[in-house]
């Protein structure tokens, strides 16, 4: 188990779903945002994801402020889909991981950063024993 999360980070949905929640692993992921040790990029579609996974659990106002202000602290970059769409199809095409996944792991590659996912998912790790991706993939319960 690592003791500091810190570097260059891609955020899938998962994680801003725990940063949102403020759950123990989230606590520690916006503590280390506000530290300066960790510089968070995320796509466009997990923005989407966080917004109706929230909407879904929460309401549609309380999801909007939460993500507005997420947004507007300035912690996250979000990166522009439209220029990770060849490397997260390619990665689709070769891989048994959800389409979101496919656009952070390729947003990783293309910031040189690691992916942060929040829990190790059955496809990840089936897909990560089957051949290793090309970018390091972590995951936020290690953390905790």
């Amino acid at each position: 188990m690592k003791k500091d999360l810190s570097g260059r980070l891609a955020l899938d949905t998962s994680a801003l779903i725990e940063l949102t929640f403020s759950t123990s692993a989230g606590i520690k992921l916006r503590e280390a945002l506000k530290r300066g040790l960790v510089e968070a990029y995320t796509t466009e579609l997990s923005i989407t994801e966080l917004r109706y996974v929230l909407c879904r659990r929460l309401s549609l106002a309380e999801s909007t402020e939460r993500v507005d202000k997420l947004l507007e602290s300035g912690y996250i970059v979000i990166g522009d889909t439209y220029s990770l769409i060849y490397s997260a199809s390619r990665y689709k095409c070769e891989r048994a991981v959800s389409l979101a996944d496919c656009f952070c792991l390729a947003l990783a590659h293309r910031s040189s950063c690691s992916a942060l996912f929040a829990r190790r998912e059955k496809d990840l790790v089936e897909e990560t024993q089957r051949k290793p991706f090309d970018v390091e993939i972590l995951f936020l319960e290690d953390y905790e």
